[in-house]
């Protein structure tokens, strides 16, 4: 996947996580997409979702957007999605893309 074109995808997903990553990729930030092997994005969500709940039991503090990325997720349900990383200076952003990689879906 291309750096603007990963760009462009995370714009559309209109929240401020995803835009705050898309100026990263603009700036250079490392990011991989894996556009191969794609996964439903209700398994996505159990695995986030899990980790989430034990985070905020263990008072974990992490720069994952949890509320409006899993919703977001949840709410894609069976469709495939590719999961991408962005790595920014404030932390690493997973990215969840439709599977024509051409649209974001969540950002966490």
């Amino acid at each position: 996947m291309e750096r603007e074109d990963l760009a462009v995808a995370l714009e559309r997903h209109g929240t401020n996580t995803a835009g705050q990553v898309a100026l990263a990729v603009r700036a250079g930030a490392t990011f991989w997409v894996d556009g191969e092997s794609m996964q439903s994005a209700r398994r996505h969500f159990g695995i986030w979702a899990w980790r989430a709940q034990c985070m905020a039991e263990d008072g974990t503090v992490s720069c994952k957007d949890f509320k409006q990325g899993l919703p977001a997720l949840d709410h894609w349900g069976d469709a495939l999605v590719a999961l991408g990383r962005v790595d920014t200076a404030k932390g690493t952003h997973l990215v969840f893309l439709t599977a024509d990689l051409s649209s974001c879906v969540a950002v966490l």
